[in-house]
């Protein structure tokens, strides 16, 4: 039993080492790139036709990835519990303001086939959101919980999804020769296949221990 434990706390700890790492990796290489005067074609339009969405992108999604992982430490939320209702409006604010503006961005993105994926991607994101403040709202906690870890997933899809651009499309999919169907298919999978590992998580493993208790 102990070791179980052990190993589970380990787990947990390598994995939000790598989430964490992967994040601040994200936040480095981007700023980078743009500081380099490596700026896309289509943020170059003026500050209202795309630049202040950009900003307003980055600036949200940094108070999720930022706050998100202290927001999920059950022994630091229990012992400041006012930080985390502070840092959970932070949290809901910033992914709200990042969803819309993802949104927004979406519409005038150079790969037209990934339109569809990050426009059902952004509105997700607005939604789970929305709804873990909803839950709160009405002391359901537990929706509440789940909701916002929807939410910090689908914040994540983008990091990986960048992620993917810096290391290579080829190196990933050396089966499709097209620049287009691997730029579609990273963005895609960036975000379904992380969403389907926690419903499993969730609601499916939950689900399927309590019926094979009731047998």
């Amino acid at each position: 039993m102990i070791k179980t434990l052990t190993l589970q706390k380990t787990g947990w700890f390598v994995f939000w080492l790598g989430i964490i790492g992967l994040s601040i990796y994200f936040y480095v290489e981007t700023i980078a790139f743009y500081a380099g005067g490596g700026v896309p074609e289509n943020f170059k339009l003026g500050f209202w036709n795309s630049k202040i969405w950009y900003f307003g992108h980055i600036g949200g999604a940094t108070a999720s990835l930022l706050l998100g992982p202290l927001q999920f430490w059950d022994k630091f939320r229990a012992n400041n519990m006012k930080y985390h209702r502070l840092a959970g409006k932070i949290f809901v604010f910033g992914s709200l303001i990042a969803s819309i503006c993802a949104f927004r961005i979406v519409l005038i993105y150079d790969c037209v086939p990934c339109r569809v994926s990050l426009g059902i991607l952004a509105v997700l994101w607005f939604f789970f959101t929305f709804t873990a403040y909803w839950a709160i709202r009405r002391k359901n906690v537990k929706a509440h919980r789940q909701f916002m870890v929807r939410s910090y997933t689908a914040a994540l899809a983008f990091v990986f999804i960048r992620i993917f651009s810096l290391t290579g499309y080829d190196s990933v999919f050396p089966f499709l020769n097209n620049r287009l169907e691997q730029r579609t298919t990273a963005e895609w999978l960036c975000w379904v296949v992380p969403l389907l590992i926690v419903e499993f998580y969730l609601s499916w493993q939950p689900l399927l221990k309590s019926k094979l208790k009731t047998k």
